[in-house]
């Protein structure tokens, strides 16, 4: 009974409908495939279309319809929507800095490893025809091989032993290279740099282990020179020292001996007058003939008296008698 009923549920269905249903059930798949193939094509040109241009950076753009690349114009900062079949190029504007190392020969065919650091920026109105020209990898193109030419011409018209003499002179010279222009402008173009060199610095230099011991022994021998000039000028003043001295002892002789009697009786006499106020006891020898000069002798007591000492009184100094000596 049951089947019976089930048969006559499907004898009732018209084929209208059941072709409706089977149209709707094409219609949603297609409409399911549409849609996923329309987000995986979203998706795969999503990065060509929707273009992001970060802080420090400029785009060049490539159109494959007009022309190919654009070089009266660059692209700044932003969000920028492109057509899939365009190409958006992006190059860092700002300041960079990159270290190079290398080997260089002297002017006598000594290797010396330099390392040396550059700072640069590319030119922003001249990012097209920089692009168009050379290419993103302009710094391996362009920039590496002229720094090293010009850092090899600079090392190589010096001896490797003047190097650190004229260290001042080096860097100097390393600094020169401000620019690298195009080569050829084009006709009514005003010729400019594709990339600016801010600075060359030198970063290390290794030499040779035979020239720094002809270095280190040079500036040995500079400081043994400065050491004897040294003991040479002290020398000298010790000298000139001694014969100022001894002018002044042979001025004092010939000064003393063209002093008269008289005088050196009374420098005498001021002497023994002197010594007569210490408190101990003197024996006084008188001279003989013209000069009459005295001589003192200490027969008891200390000479170095306490300043504090009482002066003795004459009664004191009595026994103090001058004798006088035989003739």
């Amino acid at each position: 009974m049951a089947n019976t009923r089930e048969t006559r549920k499907v004898d009732d269905r018209s084929p209208l409908r059941e072709w409706s249903e089977k149209t709707l059930g094409r219609v949603e798949y297609l409409t399911y495939t549409a849609l996923v193939v329309m987000l995986m094509l979203l998706g795969f040109l999503w990065p060509r279309m929707f273009i992001t241009i970060p802080t420090g950076s400029q785009g060049v753009m490539y159109r494959y319809f007009a022309g190919g690349t654009v070089t009266d114009r660059v692209w700044g900062e932003g969000l920028h929507i492109i057509p899939p079949w365009d190409h958006l190029t992006l190059y860092e504007v700002r300041l960079q800095q990159k270290t190079l190392n290398f080997d260089v020969l002297s002017d006598e065919g000594l290797n010396l490893q330099v390392a040396v650091s550059v700072k640069f920026r590319p030119d922003s109105d001249m990012l097209g025809h920089l692009h168009r020209d050379i290419g993103p990898d302009y710094f391996e193109r362009m920039i590496e091989p002229d720094i090293q030419a010009h850092v090899r011409r600079a090392f190589g018209d010096r001896p490797a032993y003047e190097i650190y003499s004229s260290a001042n002179d080096l860097l100097l010279e390393l600094r020169r290279i401000s620019a690298l222009g195009r080569d050829e402008p084009g006709d009514g173009e005003k010729e400019k740099p594709y990339v600016q060199i801010q600075e060359i610095e030198l970063v290390d230099l290794e030499l040779p282990e035979i020239v720094l011991a002809a270095i280190a022994e040079s500036y040995r021998q500079k400081q043994l020179m400065l050491e004897y000039r040294h003991k040479l000028e002290r020398e000298e003043a010790e000298a000139q020292r001694k014969r100022t001295e001894a002018s002044g002892i042979r001025d004092y002789n010939t000064i003393i001996g063209e002093l008269s009697p008289d005088v050196l009786r009374w420098r005498d006499l001021e002497v023994t007058s002197e010594l007569a106020k210490a408190p101990n006891s003197k024996v006084l020898v008188l001279g003989k003939g013209s000069s009459n000069s005295s001589l003192l002798f200490n027969v008891g007591g200390d000479s170095t008296t306490d300043s504090t000492t009482a002066p003795a009184s004459p009664a004191a100094a009595a026994p103090a008698s001058a004798s006088p000596a035989a003739p």
